[in-house]
């Protein structure tokens, strides 16, 4: 069932975004632990920069594995990087939509001062710190199993806009998930290691459209990023349709 995500100050009109492009910000590996008070450093720094507002609210959601609900607390985001803090054993997100024609609004894609795209930013940080769950920041379609070979659909629970993998899960042949070895298949058609898309935890910005840089222009932003995840990778989702 996908997770109803709703948004806080300020509301988009969803009809007229159309499509919209999606940057992750994830570890570089997988096996590399990310705690959740480094998780907070990270929401934090990003409200001192001035590239989330302080201002306005934040909406935190939790999910904890075992069937549990779906907890939702909108709250001023300059509290809710210590919300954070409390969900050890759950999978968790912390999200605001920003405008960059906001005053003082810091963005980490402006080029010489300008925005590029202009218009709306909308970050979500996820933390998973669920023993038996992964972030898969780009849900894929299917799983190619390292042991067999055999191609199995994946229809995987949705948490913001990814989805959390559930370690105890088998394929038929009895093989446990093999991240150095399954592969995971894409909308696309792409296929990719499954330890390539998988970590737990991401920074996720969603834009109009694809910015011109690849990486961060912005050094003190992508300072912080590295200093939460250690080295990092990008992946990209294009034409998406915007956060719900």
């Amino acid at each position: 069932m996908p997770v109803h995500r709703e948004r806080v100050d300020p509301i988009r009109d969803q009809e007229a975004l159309g499509l919209v492009h999606r940057r992750w910000l994830l570890p570089d590996d997988v096996q590399r632990p990310v705690s959740l008070q480094q998780a907070a450093r990270l929401w934090r720094a990003l409200l001192e920069l001035s590239v989330i507002d302080s201002r306005q609210e934040a909406l935190v959601q939790r999910l904890r594995p075992r069937g549990g609900a779906l907890e939702e607390l909108e709250m001023p985001a300059g509290a809710s990087a210590g919300a954070l803090l409390a969900g050890s054993g759950a999978a968790n997100l912390v999200t605001q939509v920003v405008w960059t024609d906001d005053e003082d609004r810091r963005d980490p894609y402006a080029f010489q001062g300008e925005s590029d795209p202009a218009g709306f930013r909308d970050y979500t940080l996820y933390a998973v710190e669920a023993a038996s769950w992964l972030l898969l920041p780009i849900p894929p379609v299917a799983r190619i199993c390292g042991a067999c070979s055999l191609r199995g659909a994946l229809d995987l629970p949705r948490f913001g806009e990814a989805v959390l993998l559930d370690l105890s899960l088998k394929c038929s042949c009895g093989a446990a998930f093999d991240l150095g070895r399954d592969k995971a298949e894409l909308r696309n058609g792409a296929v990719f290691l499954l330890e390539e898309l998988a970590c737990r935890a991401a920074l996720s910005i969603e834009l109009p459209r694809a910015p011109p840089s690849e990486e961060l222009p912005d050094a003190a932003v992508a300072q912080a990023v590295q200093e939460a995840f250690g080295g990092t990778d990008e992946l990209a989702d294009d034409a998406v349709p915007p956060a719900e």
